[in-house]
């Protein structure tokens, strides 16, 4: 039986105060405050919530978890995603302590011998922040609940982050606001094209729209087509394996960590094809996402692909900035 999360309610009513600051730290950055007795089972229970990995090839979470002491929850309480946990009710338990502090008698009571071991809310301390508090008595308890609401807490954390970014990308002073009316003029789609891209490709016999921007390198790519073109999981794989070699000649989608699978592009149910390309001429790759669809109104397959190029550093925020582009796509003039 799916079990609820008990919100800050006490907390929350505060939440709208527009003085209070503007989270701090990076969107893809998670402040984890706990003893450091706690610290490898909670983050043995966290990795049910943060389960996402970017291989690059190498591994790189989504999200960076930055261990803090409890005696330094002041310095970071206003940092964009904030946990603060502790497990069990000993007094030499600097994280437990921290947590009884901040919880009212009831919400701890409920924690420690009810069922509400993972408490959520935002902007209690800043305005577009996620805090997390996870206490329990024991770890099994705990970890039992993380697995039955690790999705729906993963989902918190990533709409937060595509709405940041989206502020950061999506400035209205700054857009190219011409070139988006003018492929939607000629194509009848179109997406927000944030300063730096340029256009590689704009062809319309091929049916491709192609920007990419560099230092680092980043690119998005538009494909269209008449009809629906794809049936299943392996005609999909078929369709997206078939893009990079026709439209940029000397790339491929490698084997290794290859994924399509089942998804939704905005209001579209899609396929996500996502894993790694390499250069067919040079010793160069990097991740890929793309998405496939149908859209039934003007019978057309759609292929929209991001990738980027960033040799020895993170690349996890990057692509998934090229992806919120991407999921900027729209086939109907939005009046302003």
């Amino acid at each position: 039986m799916l079990r609820r999360i008990l919100f800050l309610f006490l907390i929350i009513a505060f939440s709208c105060d527009k003085t209070k600051p503007v989270a701090q730290g990076g969107d893809n950055e998670i402040v984890l405050i706990c003893s450091k007795f706690d610290k490898p089972q909670i983050e043995s229970i966290l990795s049910y919530i943060l389960t996402d990995t970017l291989f690059t090839p190498q591994a790189e979470p989504y999200y960076k978890l930055i261990w803090v002491e409890p005696e330094r929850f002041n310095d970071v309480k206003n940092y964009v995603n904030v946990i603060v946990a502790g497990i069990g009710s000993s007094p030499s338990n600097n994280g437990a302590i921290l947590i009884k502090n901040i919880l009212s008698e009831d919400q701890y009571s409920s924690s420690m011998y009810g069922d509400n071991h993972i408490i959520f809310s935002k902007d209690i301390f800043a305005r577009d922040q996620n805090f997390l508090i996870i206490n329990g008595p024991s770890v099994t308890k705990i970890k039992e609940l993380s697995i039955d609401q690790g999705p729906w807490l993963k989902k918190q954390f990533d709409l937060l982050f595509e709405k940041r970014q989206s502020q950061f990308l999506f400035d209205e002073s700054t857009l190219q606001k011409e070139l988006e009316d003018e492929v939607f003029s000629k194509y009848g789609w179109s997406i927000k094209i944030p300063w730096g891209y340029t256009v590689i490709r704009d062809s319309a016999e091929q049916q491709i729209f192609w920007i990419g921007r560099d230092l680092p390198f980043r690119w998005l790519a538009v494909q269209w087509e008449k009809g629906l073109l794809f049936s299943d999981s392996s005609s999909v794989s078929n369709y997206a394996n078939q893009f990079p070699v026709k439209f940029f000649k000397n790339i491929r989608y490698t084997d290794y960590k290859y994924k399509v699978e089942p998804s939704m592009f905005n209001d579209y149910g899609s396929w996500k094809i996502s894993g790694l390309w390499e250069s067919i001429e040079e010793a160069q790759g990097g991740p890929f996402i793309s998405h496939l669809f149908y859209d039934e109104k003007k019978d057309r397959t759609y292929f929209v692909h991001s990738m980027i190029f960033h040799p020895g550093r993170n690349k996890f925020l990057l692509l998934k900035q090229v992806d919120i582009v991407a999921k900027t796509f729209y086939t109907e003039m939005v009046m302003e």
